[in-house]
């Protein structure tokens, strides 16, 4: 069966693994050639959160954030499109047969420190990820390989223990991305501080707390459809700024042209503001309560669900996002194909989740602790979670804490209760749920240990057919709402936010976005 250049999400998960076999794909690639010449134009200044821990695509955690940071110093072997379309990036083609992926890969392309992509290059990368010393955080979602092999320096093929239908995916993202092995090799543990790639901007300074300055890559290897060079830029400034009413007052008064996020009470502030534009690609900020099922009393199914009704979800929406918010079961957004809408959100209700409570031997008084992320909305929402407890009869005490001691205290599990928030939708379903439910996910917080959980989990990965898998991921939610492993609240609406004379913005399948065609001015 023959496949045209450029593969559709859709198509590749509607492949049976046995169509898979019989596949040969070959893409062209449309982004070289043409004139080198060219210069940057101007400066673009970010507001930006959540700063990175690590730029380390194979280390990184803030799956609904790093990215953004990562897309301006790697590429992956393929890309996806916004539509879901794979095309061609380090990658010029590729050919899939049977349980194998084999990609040519494009010549002429080097890293920043001046060091060749290749195949050999290609295959440490894989490798790295998948080798248990690094630790990868990517490690499972590509748990298929069993080999990679170097055939010539432009070409590497990947065996998978079965055919994966989602291992092109996966290779756009963060799994894929190829970093420099000199570098990498150099720098050890603090790779994560310099990252060196083959993207369009190179680091230039990283000032913990205050600014990360990326400029230009003069050698850049992509062109635009006129054949100019990449990227438009001359340099991109990241300022970490986290307290939202600064971000809005900055991207107002021009001191930052793009902002990364900003809650519902501030954004909405801008919407009459002729010099900004907010745009709303579908991308929701999920609120959920990790419950810690290690020390009671959330090591008992019957606390965790009238821990579930305890919630006033409208409540919280109404006043945390003012009003700009959806309400769903789980992650999955109302758009997403994996969604459910038969399945219901718990219903709020005090007095009956006080006596489920009681019934279940967690007395009146019962003290709890929160953690929770110190910026806003987030201690607003703890807050408001704090009297929906105290009505059903528990006190909360809550735990305000910076980026670093939050992510510490929840991986030890020093906690009852942790508030949360994913980015949603997700570029596919297995980064929806499996980071935060797999008894093995880097952020299962809540410390799940369910094996119908994984078994389910590993179905949904799995299943060649979107119809299977469906069935799958329906599975995995029905499972973690009947344990109330997790706790779902809100979805706060999510518009990308810009100055009006910032254009050229691309954007991956989940929202985060690339700046190689960005330009300043109009």
């Amino acid at each position: 069966m023959s496949v045209p250049p450029g593969m559709s999400r859709r198509a590749i998960l509607g492949l049976t693994a046995s169509a898979l076999a019989a596949t040969a794909l070959t893409a062209c690639g449309g982004d070289s050639g043409g004139s080198s010449a060219g210069s940057g134009q101007g400066t673009l200044t970010i507001g930006f959160d959540n700063e990175p821990v690590s730029l380390d695509p194979a280390l990184s955690s803030a799956i609904s954030s790093d990215r953004n940071l990562l897309n301006l110093f790697y590429e992956g072997l393929v890309r996806q499109e916004k539509d879901g379309t794979i095309v061609p990036a380090l990658a010029e083609s590729w050919k899939v047969d049977g349980s194998a992926l084999t990609f040519t890969l494009r010549t002429g392309v080097t890293f920043h420190d001046g060091s060749p992509f290749d195949a050999d290059a290609a295959a440490w990368n894989l490798k790295r990820v998948i080798d248990p010393a690094t630790r990868s955080t990517k490690a499972g979602t590509l748990s298929t390989i069993a080999s990679v092999t170097v055939l010539d320096p432009r070409t590497v093929r990947i065996q998978t223990k079965s055919p994966d239908p989602l291992l092109l995916t996966q290779l756009s993202y963060e799994p894929g991305m190829m970093v420099s092995r000199k570098a990498a090799s150099a720098a050890g543990k603090d790779f994560g501080r310099g990252p060196v790639g083959t993207g369009p901007f190179v680091l230039e300074r990283w000032i913990a707390k205050s600014q990360l300055v990326a400029k230009r890559n003069p050698g850049y290897w992509r062109k635009d459809a006129a054949g100019q060079a990449l990227p438009r830029l001359d340099k991109v400034v990241v300022r970490f700024i986290t307290e939202p009413k600064t971000l809005r007052a900055e991207l107002s008064t021009g001191g930052v042209q793009l902002l990364r996020a900003l809650p519902p009470e501030e954004y909405t502030q801008l919407k009459d503001n002729a010099q900004v534009r907010l745009e709303d690609l579908g991308v929701r900020r999920s609120y959920y309560l990790a419950v810690n099922s290690t020390r009671a009393p959330f090591d008992k199914l019957a606390p965790r669900r009238a821990l579930a009704g305890a919630i006033d979800r409208d409540g919280v929406g109404q006043t945390a996002a003012s009003g700009e918010y959806d309400l769903t079961a789980t992650f999955a957004t109302k758009a997403d194909w994996f969604a459910d809408p038969t399945l219901p959100v718990p219903a709020f209700d005090a007095a009956k989740a006080g006596a489920a409570f009681a019934a279940a031997g967690v007395g009146a008084g019962t003290p709890l602790k929160l953690v929770v992320r110190n910026r806003p909305p987030d201690p607003t929402i703890a807050q408001l979670i704090q009297a929906n407890l105290r009505a059903a009869g528990l006190e909360v005490t809550i735990e305000a804490l910076q980026l670093e001691s939050y992510l510490d205290t929840l991986k030890k599990g020093d906690f009852d209760l942790g508030l949360g928030v994913i980015d949603v939708p997700r570029y596919d379903p297995s980064l929806t749920f499996d980071p935060y439910l797999s008894s093995t996910g880097p952020n299962n917080f809540s410390k799940i240990k369910d094996p119908e959980l994984d078994k389910v989990l590993a179905a949904g990965r799995a299943a060649p057919d979107r119809k299977v898998r469906t069935e799958a991921y329906t599975d995995v939610q029905r499972r973690v709402l009947d344990q109330s492993h997790l706790v779902f609240l809100h979805q706060a609406r999510s518009p990308v936010i810009h100055r009006s004379d910032l254009s050229g913005l691309a954007f991956d399948l989940d929202g985060q976005w690339r700046l190689h065609e960005a330009r300043l001015g109009r």
